[in-house]
């Protein structure tokens, strides 16, 4: 092993630990400190991280032009807390039964459906936004509806991090994790298995990757298009399938899903993108109804595409980049578009 990985390595486990300690403090403390660590570091980063406030406002403005600062400020800071409360009460309950109770509620007819399809070897095709608290959904639907379920992650550069985040936290709580170099063949393998997939459908996913350009709030922004994929390929396959919209909403310390079908058969849209635009629309819905419970720290208007109208251009938040070639292929040369990369950023 050469020098340099030596000192990557112990980086990594010395970021391992930072974490590792109040990792397993947050799992140790009781309810209400949750809430309260959650309170105070929403606080902390809304007044002391600039580009944490400025993101945040930035894409309030961005979905919600015709609201007043006021408002804008008021929705950014809720939203920051719960995404702070998300996070801690996720591991605080993962893995323990009892937490769990505490604060997870399965509607009836919510549970009928998942449970039913788990009976039934019916494959769920799960689609989940970056709204309430997307990681109870699947401790939701593998402790307590008894869905056997797989969901896609990316690899944690820290093999340490990594082992931490996904083994020990998520599959903890009965999900197998398929990381997302190499997913394609996992994920159908799962399908083919019996095992549903988790899928989150509001990311900045390269088309070169399989992301489409859909509508939300008005503008363009880039969604993956696995989810409409993988019900084609279960319908080629003749394995029952099914997708379902699904979000866990917060209530003070409740959190209860709510579920959504798409409101026709594969068959009758015309391609997969109008799968993804429906799935869309029914994000774009729920976040108008919960804003303050969105993830609008996320980077979601990112990338511009091209030949758009000055009036809809000038609408994307101070980040937003029109991506180079190799955003649509692979096959472009990346030496020549590095310094665009560079000049690009933010």
């Amino acid at each position: 092993m050469s020098r340099r990985s030596q000192l990557k390595k112990i980086r990594y486990f010395c970021e391992y630990l930072l974490i590792l300690i109040p990792y397993y403090l947050i799992r140790l403390a009781p309810h209400f400190i949750i809430r309260m660590l959650a309170k105070t570091g929403s606080k902390f980063a809304w007044s002391c991280i600039l580009p944490v406030r400025k993101i945040i406002i930035a894409n309030l403005n961005t979905a919600f032009p015709e609201k007043d600062d006021e408002w804008v400020v008021k929705i950014g800071k809720t939203s920051l807390f719960n995404t702070f409360y998300n996070i801690l009460d996720y591991i605080w309950m993962m893995g323990k039964p009892a937490r769990m109770d505490r604060c997870l509620r399965l509607p009836e007819h919510i549970y009928n459906e998942l449970h039913g399809c788990a009976e039934s070897g019916t494959r769920i095709i799960f689609v989940n936004p970056h709204l309430g608290s997307w990681e109870a959904s699947g401790i939701i639907a593998t402790n307590i509806a008894g869905v056997k379920m797989a969901a896609i992650a990316k690899i944690t550069r820290n093999p340490f991090l990594n082992n931490l985040l996904n083994k020990d936290n998520r599959e903890r709580g009965g999900i197998k994790i398929i990381f997302s170099k190499g997913a394609v063949r996992e994920t159908l393998k799962c399908l083919n298995s019996g095992t549903s997939i988790g899928t989150l459908i509001d990311q900045n996913t390269r088309l070169r990757d399989g992301g489409i350009f859909v509508k939300m709030f008005g503008i363009q922004v880039t969604a993956s298009r696995t989810p409409a994929t993988l019900w084609n390929y279960c319908r080629a396959n003749d394995i029952p399938a099914k997708v379902i919209y699904g979000t866990t909403l917060r209530s003070g310390d409740l959190l209860t899903p709510e579920m959504e079908f798409l409101s026709k058969d594969y068959s009758e849209y015309p391609d997969e993108n109008a799968i993804i635009q429906e799935l869309t629309a029914i994000t774009e819905k729920y976040v108008r109804l919960y804003p303050d419970q969105y993830l609008w720290l996320y980077q979601r208007f990112k990338y511009i595409p091209k030949n758009i109208t000055p009036e809809i251009r000038a609408r994307y938040p101070f980040y937003a980049i029109v991506p180079n070639d190799r955003f649509f292929s692979s096959r472009a040369k990346t030496k020549s578009h590095k310094k665009d990369d560079i000049a690009q950023k933010p």
